[in-house]
């Protein structure tokens, strides 16, 4: 499995497997998943989108506030951390050579 899968020089150990034995209580199978995680940057954009929404109209700020230590400057410090950390993550995955897909959520129906 290794030699297909192509991962950055400085991290070529980037992967983890969990794998137990018993299916989950109730069903028939279990399932193991190997993912490229640099897609993640999708999700956290959308933390992103979230967070500017509420934080544009400083929703709920006045909670976060009024504890000691916390000020309104440490939301826009976190929002240009996640921003780095986006822009990390989708360079990341352009220097893969790939296009990025954004697939849609797995619907799981009983």
């Amino acid at each position: 499995l290794k030699p297909n899968l192509h991962f950055v020089h400085w991290n070529e150990e980037g992967w983890k497997t969990g794998l137990c034995s018993v299916a989950p209580v109730g069903q028939p199978y279990s399932l193991l998943t190997l993912a490229n995680n640099t897609c993640v940057h999708n999700t956290f954009s959308a933390v992103r989108d979230r967070f500017t929404k509420l934080y544009r109209r400083k929703a709920h700020l006045h909670h976060y506030t009024q504890v000691e230590g916390m000020e309104a400057s440490d939301f826009s410090d976190s929002l240009e951390s996640l921003n780095n950390v986006i822009e990390e993550y989708s360079s990341l995955e352009q220097t893969m050579g790939r296009p990025a897909v954004v697939e849609p959520r797995l619907n799981v129906v009983s």
